[in-house]
């Protein structure tokens, strides 16, 4: 069995470790607020502007930090005397996270390559579509950092993130909702729709990860 003090103390018997563990879950948290930033000034400056560009290479240069930190991480991982089932798990959670950078990379290189025409009506919308998928991913942050400090807060911030998966998935249908409500052409409704349901799926990623934070928590508390 594993006491909640023990599962701590098995990763920070490499210190180089926790240290890019930590550093990894930053390059999430700065990945979407990159995001967020490639949204605004997509909506407000448009796709040719300066801003957007940068704030989409910003989003790209993070993305490729946070891919040599994975790399990083799953290498000392198996070189370090962890217990195989904790590393394995471990490495999974760092997999599957690194996932939400990539997602919503590939959704700004869309933006870019397609730059589609956004309806006034449509942006306060997607505003808040984005600040709750945001809200989704910092709880699932707390949920994963939580798993390598504190199990006893796991299945807290667990909740948290269904219930912001909820309104992240709510956020979703009225954007969209409010789309095909409008008088443009349907191939535009299309399109549009193709963005807000990969936006969501940030969100729903997000929760994937929460949910297997909290088996690999009974898994250790067992």
């Amino acid at each position: 069995m594993f006491g909640f003090s023990r599962l701590t103390s098995l990763l920070s018997k490499s210190s180089s470790t926790e240290t890019k563990v930590n550093l990894f879950f930053e390059q999430v948290t700065l990945s979407h607020h990159q995001f967020s930033l490639l949204w605004k000034h997509y909506l407000e400056k448009g796709p040719d502007s300066d801003e957007f560009s940068q704030a989409l290479g910003k989003l790209q240069s993070i993305e490729h930090q946070a891919d040599l930190l994975k790399r990083e991480i799953e290498q000392t991982l198996y070189r370090k005397t962890l217990i195989p089932d904790f590393r394995s798990d471990v490495a999974s959670l760092i997999e599957q996270t690194d996932r939400l950078i990539n997602r919503q990379e590939t959704v700004g290189l869309h933006l870019q390559i397609e730059q589609p025409e956004i309806p006034d009506e449509l942006k306060q919308d997607i505003y808040d579509q984005i600040a709750t998928v945001g809200d989704t991913i910092d709880h699932t942050l707390l949920c994963a950092k939580s798993f390598f400090t504190d199990l006893q807060r796991v299945q807290e911030y667990h909740q948290k993130v269904i219930a912001f998966e909820s309104d992240a998935d709510t956020a979703c249908t009225k954007v969209k909702t409010q789309l095909f409500s409008l008088d443009i052409p349907l191939t535009q409704k299309v399109q549009l729709r193709y963005f807000f349901d990969r936006i969501d799926r940030v969100a729903n990623l997000a929760e994937d990860i929460s949910d297997r934070i909290a088996i690999y928590t009974l898994k250790r508390a067992q």
